[in-house]
């Protein structure tokens, strides 16, 4: 008989910590429960002293023995550590891909697909019990991380399963003592049809006190639409709009023509009717290499969004010819004349330019906000060349960009971040419209080393960094190994732990990656914050 546990001693290191001193700022909001369930168990009666059931319940802590299946228990020492072994890669395979199994039959299936002789038998109590440990054990080295930083920046991405389903995942970034860049999704919160800017707010904030994070967030980056408008209210944070959605947004404005629309609705038809048709899809295959085209995937689109776009209407012009040879075949209806294809041509040299010139601030990871101001200067240049030949696309979208993004200097910390950053501090400290100098100047303290913080030192240090010149290294490395600088690496490590996009470049610049987290749509909602935590960290 398992001992007899003691009443009022069982509790979770992990919620003494978050319960710890912990202070509530509400900005007049009220806290909602977690959307999910607690990763805690039921005692079993001889636990409870063989007490019934209306006995006081404490949680328990799953134990090792509990992650195996009954049949597991009395085999010999070999098996089971070999089944575990074979369990650990299921349910790695499982987060890593995010599979929505919902089914005894569907984890069953994913064990032979994966070792074909294997026996082991699995279940959803075995997974979820698997998974709850898991999120334990790497919720607390998260916690132990996030509590000994001083600057953090909260991200909150909003998207949905279907129109009355929304959720909002929340990252947390900082810089860690030795000036690497960390990352973690730490929460997401089922909003059910309710997403407007002041239920975002609300868990955000339930969010970042359960974490203890509330006084060291001073910006958030969403890309949830009216969040500006809560500054007025009374809240202390800063909300930045994700620089992808702000492209995304830009893109669908360009193409708001009646005409373009019904160009886009066609194109969808047209990929449509070879995904949905096998015969057609064959004979599209032939006809390619019979024209020696390269074969290409025709990619469906869900929503307006710039890069699946550009991927779509990409390979559309590219297999023309031979889509060109099915109608005839088939005697199908939808075509696209010369007109319309020229503007198909318009549109993606005018997308190219902007998958180009993003890439280069990066394609992996979460990047600082300080390489907007440049990027979006170098967008307005290389659309002027498309323009200037007619591309009326490229005038369109030049004219929505500017009108997004002609106050981004205004923004005490997109500028203070872009002149900390040695690449691209001439952006903003050569424009004499503003004064960068002096706001980074305020914010230089004294060091205990140096015994004094005057104005001629603080001063002098600030005017060596700006006549620096030519420097392409990292911002972080940058500041890692420059010894000379005293007072400015502490407001650096502040403004460059801002980053620029609500969700990972990769997800920006690559559609397979966009595609992977589009299976988040499918998972089981009790399992869903646990398995995208697990999966981002």
């Amino acid at each position: 008989m398992p001992p007899r546990i003691k009443k009022n001693r069982v509790r979770f290191d992990l919620e003494q910590n978050l319960h710890r001193g912990r202070k509530h700022h509400s900005f007049g909001q009220q806290f909602v429960p977690l959307p999910y369930g607690r990763v805690y168990r039921r005692p079993s009666r001889s636990e409870r002293g063989g007490k019934g059931p209306r006995a006081s319940i404490h949680p328990v802590p799953l134990r090792s023995r509990e992650l195996l299946p009954d049949h597991n228990l009395h085999s010999s020492p070999t098996h089971r550590s070999d089944d575990s072994r074979f369990k650990t890669l299921l349910l790695n395979r499982i987060v890593k891909d995010l599979m929505p199994l919902n089914t005894a039959t569907g984890y069953q299936d994913l064990a032979r697909s994966l070792s074909p002789s294997s026996h082991v038998q699995l279940n959803s109590s075995w997974f979820q019990a698997e998974l709850k440990s898991l999120y334990r054990q790497k919720r607390e080295e998260i916690q132990t991380a996030v509590n000994v930083t001083s600057y953090l920046v909260l991200s909150a991405e909003l998207w949905s399963s279907n129109e009355e389903m929304f959720y909002l995942t929340v990252s947390c970034h900082l810089i860690i003592e030795n000036w690497i860049h960390k990352s973690y999704v730490i929460d997401t919160a089922h909003l059910l049809n309710e997403h407007t800017p002041e239920r975002v707010l609300q868990e955000l904030l339930r969010i970042s006190n359960e974490w203890n994070i509330t006084e060291k967030i001073q910006v958030v980056v969403t890309n949830v639409d009216g969040m500006k408008k809560l500054e007025k209210s009374g809240c202390k944070w800063i909300f930045i709009p994700c620089f992808a959605h702000t492209l995304d947004k830009v893109f669908r404005e360009t193409i708001c023509d009646s005409d373009l629309k019904n160009l886009l609705r066609k194109c969808k038809q047209i990929v449509a009717f070879f995904q949905q048709n096998n015969k057609a899809l064959e004979s599209l295959q032939e006809h390619c290499s019979n024209l020696r085209l390269q074969r290409t995937e025709l990619i469906q689109i869900t929503d307006l969004k710039w890069l699946p776009t550009l991927h779509m209407l990409r390979n559309i012009l590219a297999l023309w010819p031979a889509i060109f040879k099915v109608f005839i075949d088939t005697l199908h209806e939808i075509s696209i004349n010369e007109n319309e294809r020229k503007i198909l041509k318009d549109i993606v040299a005018v997308l190219n330019i902007l998958e180009a010139v993003t890439k280069e601030i990066g394609s992996h990871e979460y990047r600082p906000i300080s390489n907007v101001i440049p990027l979006v200067q170098k967008l307005q240049d290389e659309l002027r060349k498309p323009e200037n030949m007619g591309n009326k696309i490229a005038q369109t979208l030049y004219e929505k960009l500017e009108h997004h993004t002609s106050n981004i200097k205004k923004n005490h910390w997109v500028r203070m971040s872009t002149a900390l950053d040695p690449r691209y501090k001439t952006c903003v400290l050569l424009d004499p419209t503003i004064d960068v100098k002096s706001e980074i100047r305020s914010q230089m303290t004294g060091n205990s080393h140096t015994g004094h913080s005057s104005y001629d030192a603080r001063n002098e240090e600030l005017e060596k960094y700006c006549q620096l010149r030519n420097i392409s290294e990292d911002p972080l490395k940058f500041w890692r190994t420059r010894a000379e600088f005293i007072r400015l690496p502490s407001v650096a490590r502040k403004y460059l732990t801002l980053v620029s996009t609500a969700i990972p470049m990769e997800r920006v610049h690559q559609l397979e990656k966009s595609q992977i987290i589009n299976r988040r749509s499918c998972l089981d909602p009790k399992n869903l914050n646990m398995i995208l935590f697990l999966n981002a960290n």
